[in-house]
């Protein structure tokens, strides 16, 4: 009995440790993935800026090669003008968006990994809670919680006192501390 209870409460300990190995590894892992999107989100920024920068660096190259042509910079060349600047400053809003969904992706990652991780370490708590309720005595009986308590004597069928399920099945003659013999199959389990 004394053996069941510590291999139960080892068991138990086993589970929560696991569980709570499992979280912290999923954190670590959850922020790995953040930590990646906001690599994105920074790479895709810097990449905006430089877009916008040659943009504008070019916008006003064509606006000297205008004058230096001779070519007023009014009309149509105002407006060759400002639709380079409008395509570049576009091209960079569509990189800083994707960067910032590449990081919206990656903290959702992160956020699922945690769930998931959370829900295994809750359910190996709950697994340790079980097997340490799993071991319950009643009056020299032992039985899992909630099952019908059986109590076996020796001077009937030359059995121990206790009753091991899994071990001594009805029929068996696999009896623990005591003197052999068979359960007669008519006793209720």
């Amino acid at each position: 009995m004394v053996l069941m209870a510590a291999a139960a409460i080892i068991g138990a300990v086993g589970s929560i440790y696991l569980g709570i190995s499992k979280k912290n590894a999923a954190n670590a892992l959850a922020g790995d993935m953040q930590y990646q999107g906001d690599l994105y989100a920074m790479e895709a920024f810097r990449t905006a800026n430089i877009i916008e920068e040659e943009g504008q660096k070019f916008a006003a190259q064509q606006s000297l090669q205008y004058i230096g042509s001779g070519v007023q910079v009014a009309g149509s060349a105002l407006i060759t003008i400002a639709q380079t600047k409008k395509y570049a400053a576009t091209e960079a809003a569509a990189t800083r968006s994707r960067g910032e969904a590449q990081r919206d992706l990656a903290y959702s990652g992160a956020q699922i990994k945690q769930n998931e991780n959370r829900a295994s370490m809750i359910s190996g708590v709950l697994q340790g809670a079980s097997k340490l309720l799993s071991v319950g005595v009643e009056g020299g009986t032992t039985k899992p919680v909630g099952a019908s308590a059986q109590t076996m004597t020796s001077s009937s069928y030359n059995a121990p006192d206790y009753y091991y399920p899994g071990y001594n099945t009805p029929g068996s003659t696999a009896w623990f501390g005591g003197g052999g013999g068979t359960i007669d199959p008519r006793l209720e389990f």
